[in-house]
């Protein structure tokens, strides 16, 4: 009877070993990990650390980018039904885009965040839009926006109150003729420093 219970006991002992070693294992699996992930670190650093000024020209130096933003006022505009933002987009890239995402953050006078609402909206609007560009549904003979090229019809049309004053937009994404996506990595960034935020001096 001492045997069987000696028996128990070093089955109970070797469970409870194996249990902490297991929490042990993914302990240490999880800390390195996250040491082997340096783009979670990256972006961590780069909301607290980066102002709207340096991700401003880090966008500058992406795959592709938006090199000039333009607001277009319906009554100065007779070729519009509405107000409307645009962006030119140059591709800073080797590969051809056939397509790609630009997003837009609005502020009014005093630099404060605006709810974007277009035309057709129903709601309140959101302090982020996006609008995709793709070659294959524009009018036109181009099938892609080449490399180092720019592409200066990028509109989204909105109703807004108070007055949009400022604009802030960012290539989200593109998808290359290959089939390949490109992820902006500081797009995150723009969203952390622009959207629902007020703008700083």
């Amino acid at each position: 009877m001492y045997k069987r219970k000696e028996k128990i006991i070093i089955i109970a002992l070797i469970v409870a070993i194996i249990a902490v070693g297991g929490a042990l294992g993914i302990s240490v699996y999880r800390e390195k990990a996250a040491q082997s992930n340096p783009e979670t670190t990256a972006a961590a650093e780069q909301t607290t650390s980066i102002s709207g000024a340096e991700v401003d020209e880090i966008l500058k130096q992406q795959m592709m980018y938006v090199s000039g933003i333009q607001y277009f006022y319906q009554a100065t505009s007779p070729n519009f039904k509405h107000d409307a933002m645009g962006a030119t987009v140059f591709n800073n890239s080797d590969v051809s885009a056939k397509s790609f995402v630009v997003a837009f953050c609005a502020f009014d006078a005093e630099g404060k965040p605006i709810k974007i609402v277009q035309p057709d909206e129903q709601g309140e609007g959101g302090y982020l839009r996006t609008i995709t560009y793709d070659y294959t549904k524009a009018q036109g003979s181009k099938a892609a926006l080449e490399p180092k090229e720019t592409c200066e019809d990028v509109l989204m049309y909105v109703k807004n109150e108070p007055q949009i004053v400022t604009v802030k937009a960012c290539v989200k994404s593109y998808i290359s003729t290959n089939d390949i996506t490109w992820e902006n990595p500081y797009y995150q960034t723009f969203l952390q420093i622009y959207s629902g935020r007020e703008l700083k001096q």
